[in-house]
């Protein structure tokens, strides 16, 4: 009769007694059956818990797979307008104008970035395609090269070179060798190999140098072909990126380097399907789950429910009742699975991507409207079946 009893109160008070009372009924309901209730509970807190960590790393995901793609190669090239070559102007572009437009890359978007040049030369045993670069940029441009021997750690480096791993073997070269290089208008410079590469690429046939040393052998001074760049920016980021390079420089042409941009853009998008596929499972476990715990607590309930409705409790009266609860659980393990949820976030952002994974306020109020909507839906067919419940049966005890 307690229920009866709490009823009869509540219709007899004042608003603010109304209120009171019917606090006091939902919390006397969640503290009976908080056993029953510790299972809606649990569901709830993994639900938000997945939820909340696969949604931090869906918006973290853009630029910490992007700088992870980047140990690929670069994305962005930067090359001279075909009018100044038929203006009569030297071969390629100035180099300090390259090298502006890779410093016009934000700095928290740049991996790396370098000019290029190349020409033919010969060396001790045969002619050989030279690169020049800044050696330490290549470094951060294409860490995925396998170099036996070490990297050239300075772009200034002038006295040490690298060599692919075809032109090593044809030309008898290994770390610690020397060569002399032959430009073509007789400049000769006389270089240590400090490492073998082995890249798959057109790199595997050259000797790379220091960008300044490759533009006395070939007679190019401040001059470079092009310039690459590692850009961690994906979609209309890097669109604006390219945009904001052509409209400052309009004597170069920037573009992306459409085979990397679009790989990366699919495996992306794959990434974000699956994990918006694996939330979407787990709110459905966690709905499933739910709408049994509090399908069985209705069904215990029916005794008083019907009582309740004797005493002039209304259909609506019962629903605000499920429901409150409902939101209360919610609430409560909402809160408790946006804790463990940030904790998940970071081990799967260390494990995949070797880095801490931000926290985004937005990230609260979306894994609370998106458990509450799944509770509620869970609450759907209980509250039916208490709407149901007739009083008339349940005092004859049918």
């Amino acid at each position: 009769m307690a229920a009866g009893n709490d009823v009869v109160s509540v219709r007899r008070g004042g608003r603010t007694e109304r209120v009171k009372m019917f606090a006091h009924i939902v919390w006397r309901s969640i503290a009976v059956r908080s056993g029953r209730l510790g299972i809606a509970l649990a569901a709830i807190v993994v639900g938000a818990a997945i939820v909340s960590a696969l949604t931090s790393l869906y918006l973290d995901i853009s630029i910490k797979m992007s700088q992870e793609l980047r140990a690929f190669g670069p994305n962005l090239i930067i090359s001279p307008r075909d009018a100044q070559e038929a203006a009569g102007q030297p071969r390629g572009a100035d180099e300090a104008l390259l090298r502006a437009a890779i410093a016009a890359v934000p700095a928290e978007r740049r991996v790396g970035g370098s000019p290029y040049l190349y020409g033919l030369v010969r060396l001790d045993l045969g002619n050989a395609v030279l690169m020049g670069a800044d050696l330490a940029q290549l470094h951060a441009i294409s860490p995925y090269w396998q170099v036996d021997g070490a990297w050239v750690s300075a772009d200034f480096d002038d006295r040490n070179a690298m060599v692919g791993r075809r032109l090593a073997q044809s030309m008898e070269l290994a770390p610690g060798k020397t060569v002399t290089i032959t430009g073509a208008g007789g400049e000769q410079a006389r270089v240590t190999v400090k490492g073998v590469m082995d890249t798959g690429e057109n790199e595997d046939n050259q000797i790379v140098v220091n960008l300044s040393l490759a533009q006395r052998l070939l007679g190019l001074p401040g001059r470079a072909d092009f310039a690459m760049v590692s850009v961690a920016a994906q979609g209309p980021e890097a669109d604006a990126i390219t945009a904001e390079i052509a409209r400052r420089f309009p004597a170069l042409n920037a573009r992306p380097i459409r085979k990397v941009s679009e790989n990366d853009g699919q495996i992306l998008q794959r990434i974000e399907g699956l994990m918006a596929l694996i939330a979407a499972i787990i709110l459905i476990i966690t709905t499933l789950s739910v709408n049994a715990t509090l399908t069985a607590m209705v069904t215990e309930r029916t005794p008083q429910i019907g009582l309740q409705k004797a005493l002039g409790a209304s259909n609506r009266d019962i629903v605000a009742q499920i429901l409150a609860e409902t939101a209360a659980i919610c609430l409560v393990a909402v809160l408790a699975g946006l804790v463990l949820g940030f904790g998940l976030a970071q081990l799967l952002g260390q494990a995949v991507f070797g880095a801490w994974v931000t926290f985004r306020p937005v990230v609260v109020p979306l894994t609370l409207g998106v458990s509450l909507l799944a509770a509620l839906a869970a609450a759907a067919l209980p509250v039916r079946g208490a709407v149901n419940v007739v009083p008339a049966r349940v005092l004859r005890g049918e």
